[in-house]
């Protein structure tokens, strides 16, 4: 089997997966505001729903990590083939 290396098909990846990335860090930002803003939340709830989310954001925080590790990866192997 042949693997052949396409530099267009590369770039393009490279652009969808730091378009995710940045969808991702928006995502987070959105979420930890809801959490400064329930101060004048008057309801039983608020501390939990304010733990949840802060662990919904520590997990894409998470995520985040590992995909821009993969694609500073992948970035370094696309300049490793175009050599």
């Amino acid at each position: 089997m042949d693997v052949k290396f396409d530099a267009r098909a590369a770039e393009q990846l490279i652009q969808q997966m730091s378009r995710y990335c940045s969808g991702v860090q928006k995502e987070t930002r959105a979420l930890l505001d809801v959490t400064k803003n329930n101060v004048d939340w008057n309801d039983n709830q608020a501390k939990a729903f304010q733990v949840n989310v802060m662990e919904l954001a520590k997990d894409l925080n998470k995520a985040l990590s590992l995909e821009s590790e993969y694609l500073r990866t992948y970035q370094e192997r696309v300049r490793e083939l175009r050599r």
